[in-house]
């Protein structure tokens, strides 16, 4: 029987845990302050990061002083490798939205794993082509009218893996919803009325601005399109 193929989420955390023990001789522990910058936009030093607690968004600065968020990080996500690979500056900035630890291997460290085990090079460039999948997926999604399912999906990949993952769990947008509506394609008015129904529906329970209880992660899952 063949076998089913992985979820793009789950190949990326497949993958990512690949890269962190291939580079586990490479790479040493390092904990960032929330609020504290990764790198900035324009930086060229470069450094590959496997997070294991917390969250990290990558943002662009706007002429207008202002900033918009076009990606978040969390447990599990292995990133910042794009200058190690085409010796251009970072096209971005990255910062710590909470105290966050991981694995951190510079530019010089990752060359020399590349060197001394091609399997590396392969796992990055794996990781990287998932990366461009998932970004068809969210252009995809994105020419989707319905805004439901996009916001369903959002906060479903919110949803902690393993024993956590009880019937009544707690789920936090990482970011202001203005910003977490960008990141997702929407604008924050529609964000707004699709969380309100999915609380008149009993899918969520407000606890906050940000805070959200899952009362039925089997139906938001469903909401998003993907298997209950």
């Amino acid at each position: 029987m063949p076998t089913r193929p992985l979820a793009p989420s789950e190949e990326r955390k497949r993958l990512a845990r690949e890269i962190c023990a291939l580079l586990a001789p490479y790479a040493h522990r390092r904990t960032f302050e929330a609020g504290s910058l990764l790198w900035r936009e324009g930086d060229d030093s470069g450094m590959l990061v496997a997070l294991e607690s917390g969250r990290v968004k990558i943002f662009r600065a706007l002429p207008t002083g202002s900033a918009v968020t076009i990606y978040l990080f969390g447990p599990g996500d292995v990133f910042g490798f794009m200058p190690l690979l085409d010796g251009r500056p970072y096209p971005a900035g990255a910062q710590a939205l909470e105290e966050a630890t991981g694995l951190v291997v510079s530019r010089s460290d990752l060359r020399s794993a590349f060197e001394r085990d091609p399997q590396v090079a392969l796992a990055v460039v794996k990781l990287l082509a998932t990366r461009v999948r998932e970004a068809f997926d969210r252009i995809e999604r994105s020419s989707v009218p319905e805004v439901l399912p996009r916001v369903a999906a959002a906060l479903a990949a919110l949803l902690p893996d393993g024993p956590d993952a009880g019937p009544l769990v707690v789920v936090e947008l990482p970011v202001r919803a203005r910003e977490f509506a960008a990141v997702i394609g929407v604008v924050p008015e529609s964000l707004s009325r699709a969380l309100t129904k999915l609380v008149e529906a009993g899918v969520l329970h407000r606890l906050g601005p940000r805070k959200l209880q899952v009362l039925d992660a089997g139906a938001l899952r469903k909401a998003a399109g993907a298997p209950g």
